[in-house]
C-alpha cells in the first residue's frame, strides 16, 4: 500500500511540471502543498475528514461502482478528497476512517470484498451475480414481449387473409 497521497510525490520521481503550489523539500522529499486552501487552522483533523467521507454507506459504494475495481484504500481516498488536496493528516484520517471503520462494515454487509491486510476493494461477488440476474432477467422480458408482438402480427396477417 502506498499510504500517501497521490498528489504527494517524491522529489526523485514523478513530472515537476504537474505539481502546483509551492513545494519544499526536506531529506530528499518533496512537500507539496496548497497556500490556497479553505480550511481554517482551528478545524481538527477528524472534522476535515468528515467533509470527503459520504455519510451514507449506499453514497460510498456509488464512489466504488464508478471506481475500477479493485482499487487500493490509498485510491478511494485520492478519489474522495481529490480537487482539494487536504493537509496530508486530513487525507490520512480520511484513510484510517475508510479503512477501520467503513470498508469493514460495507464488507460485513456483503456490498463490497474489503481484504484489510493489503488494503484492496472488489465489488461483491453477490452484486455482481445479483446485477448478471437482473440482466438476464431483462433480457428474458424483452424477449418475452417480442415473442408476444410477432405472434400478434401472424395472427392478424392470418385473419386479415
Amino acid at each position: 500500500m502506498r499510504l500517501t497521497p497521490s498528489w504527494l510525490r517524491s522529489s526523485s520521481g514523478g513530472d515537476t511540471d504537474e505539481r502546483s503550489g509551492d513545494s519544499e523539500t526536506t531529506s530528499g522529499f518533496t512537500m507539496v502543498y496548497s497556500p490556497e486552501s479553505d480550511f481554517s487552522t482551528t478545524d481538527t483533523d477528524e472534522t476535515r475528514a468528515r467533509e470527503f467521507v459520504p455519510e451514507s454507506d449506499a453514497t460510498l459504494v456509488a464512489v466504488l461502482d464508478e471506481m475500477n475495481t479493485p482499487v487500493t484504500v490509498d485510491e478511494v481516498t485520492d478519489e474522495l478528497t481529490e480537487p482539494a488536496r487536504p493537509p496530508i493528516e486530513t487525507w490520512a484520517t480520511v484513510h484510517e476512517r475508510l479503512h477501520q471503520d467503513r470498508l469493514p462494515a460495507l464488507d460485513a454487509a456483503g456490498a463490497i470484498e474489503f481484504d484489510e491486510t493489503q488494503g484492496v476493494i472488489e465489488q461483491s461477488m453477490a452484486r455482481t451475480n445479483e446485477n448478471r440476474f437482473l440482466s438476464s432477467a431483462v433480457l428474458v422480458a424483452i424477449s418475452f414481449g417480442l415473442l408476444c408482438v410477432v405472434i400478434a402480427l401472424i395472427s392478424v396477417s392470418v385473419l386479415i387473409s
